[in-house]
């Protein structure tokens, strides 16, 4: 992909402005929660704009990015602003680095700090719709970046290739999908196999008991009618990928709305060429994130940056 620069045409004090905004809505205050006075001269302007402030009550030294995932970091605001961009809209790590002149491993691990973020500040709550859909994607995915000197411990054989379903310890994990049809809202989860004790309690996690779960007919979901749940299904194995059950013309027995969502999700990870299985449920977080809210918003931004947020849907 063709590299397009553009941390040259950005302005350090908006960016500064923006970031202010977005970390500390109430105001800038610090790393205990005290207010900074607003006739208050900066302790150290070497960083301009980024300055530096000495608590007048406990003494403490704090800037805009004390108490997130920056504090300390030498990148300017520019920088920061267009790196959490790229981190948004699923450009690799590369090319970023490539673009902003950043240190690639430096990045990456930002990169994996800020990505875990996302994943434990995902919103738990069952999806409401009367009618939602589950299904299962499988990833290659391996130990990218990890060398394999032990011939007892070889590089994997390719994924797609092996035989049987794929799970975590041979490379292909499943990824569980549920998407709720009112509301287009979904939740991912990256599991370690496909049995009925891994997927159905987490299906049973992401909707609401008295919802109407459509399927294909894997043998996972056989008890999902036991909690409560309608359940219907269409057999992919006979060629059956939907289904008119009541008789009006429309064919409202599928899970093809979550199948269209896969395509988005593979798209999405194969612009990074590869990602280590350890890491897969970040970037499917991400995606996820991605999908949920369409637009970012400062709660998003807070989420990824500010490590003890809360983040509250709407």
């Amino acid at each position: 992909m063709i590299r397009f620069p553009l941390a040259d045409l950005l302005d350090e004090q908006e960016c500064y402005d923006f970031l202010l905004r977005t970390l500390h809505p109430d105001g800038l205050c610090c790393r205990n929660g005290h207010p900074l006075p607003p006739d208050q001269s900066p302790h150290d302007r070497s960083r301009a704009p980024l300055y530096d402030y000495r608590c007048r009550v406990c003494g403490n030294v704090f800037n805009l990015f004390t108490g997130t995932v920056w504090a300390g970091t030498h990148y300017d605001c520019v920088t920061i602003v267009l790196v959490m961009r790229g981190f948004a809209q699923g450009i690799p790590t590369l090319q970023l680095a490539d673009e902003l002149e950043l240190d690639y491993g430096t990045l990456l691990h930002r990169r994996h700090l800020i990505q875990q973020l996302a994943i434990e500040h995902k919103p738990t709550t069952p999806l409401t719709d009367p009618v939602t859909e589950s299904d299962e994607m499988f990833q290659n995915c391996g130990e990218k970046g990890e060398k394999h000197d032990d011939p007892d411990d070889p590089p994997r054989r390719r994924a797609n290739n092996r035989r049987g379903t794929g799970t975590m310890d041979n490379d292909r994990p499943p990824i569980l999908g549920v998407v709720g049809r009112l509301s287009g809202q979904i939740r991912l989860t990256v599991c370690d196999n496909t049995q009925q004790t891994t997927i159905q309690p987490q299906v049973e996690l992401d909707t609401s008991s008295d919802t109407l779960l459509n399927t294909d007919e894997s043998s996972a979901y056989h008890h999902i009618a036991e909690t409560g749940r309608g359940h219907a299904t269409v057999c992919h194995s006979r060629h059956e990928y939907a289904r008119d059950d009541d008789g009006d013309g429309f064919c409202e027995v599928h899970c093809n709305t979550m199948e269209g969502i896969w395509t988005g999700l593979r798209n999405f990870l194969r612009l990074f060429r590869g990602v280590h299985k350890k890491y897969l449920a970040a970037y499917v977080a991400m995606f996820e994130w991605a999908h949920n809210l369409k637009r970012v918003t400062a709660d998003f931004l807070r989420t990824l940056m500010i490590p003890n947020f809360t983040y509250l849907p709407t």
